[in-house]
């Protein structure tokens, strides 16, 4: 009898402690926790300094001049960290502050603007985000278009140029055609 009392004992501890960590109706299982334990984030952050002269869209003669710059905020989020395969996003927050100026001085106008985009890279990966941002105060819906390259590491600026805007990927004076930095001095603009 003591035999049969011990083993039932024995039993009903091991199904008593056996159910408790694996409960079904517990909300909070070890499985659940770990997996928001394993999602991790990195955030970088900097800015662009714009500074430089741009092509008028259509005007092999018409020049102006940008200063300001681009402030960001990259942030690296791990979707699933489970091997083979691991799924990143980035969350790229950028905001503008600049003032485009023709070549003359006699117009200028303001470049203000905030933006917030997820962008799916792979881990080697790049991908290009095209962004255009208007100008305020341009009656003939003239914007600035720049051209991001964002990784798993961060974001850079690749080109800058402007367009109007219903013409952003066929404007004719792109990247190729457009002065974005200062290799042009204002010498060079004056003698055309």
């Amino acid at each position: 009898m003591k035999k049969l009392l011990f083993t039932i004992s024995i039993f009903t501890i091991l199904l008593i402690t056996g159910c408790r960590e694996n409960s079904i109706n517990d909300a909070t299982s070890n499985e659940s926790s770990n997996k928001i334990q394993s999602l991790e984030s990195t955030v970088t952050g900097g800015s662009f300094p714009l500074d430089g002269v741009l092509l008028f869209p259509g005007s092999a003669k018409s020049y102006y001049s940008i200063e300001g710059d681009i402030s960001y905020t990259h942030t690296l989020v791990l979707v699933d960290p489970i091997p083979p395969a691991p799924q990143y996003y980035v969350s790229l927050d950028l905001s503008i502050n600049a003032v485009l100026t023709d070549l003359n001085g006699t117009n200028s106008w303001i470049i203000s603007e905030v933006t917030h985009d997820i962008c799916y890279v792979s881990e080697e990966g790049i991908y290009l985000l095209e962004k255009s941002f208007s100008i305020q105060g341009s009656t003939n819906g003239l914007t600035l278009v720049c051209r991001f390259l964002v990784t798993t590491d961060g974001v850079g600026l690749n080109a800058m140029w402007l367009s109007f805007g219903s013409d952003i990927h066929t404007n004719k004076n792109a990247p190729g055609d457009t002065i974005t930095y200062p290799p042009v001095t204002l010498n060079m603009v004056n003698e055309l």
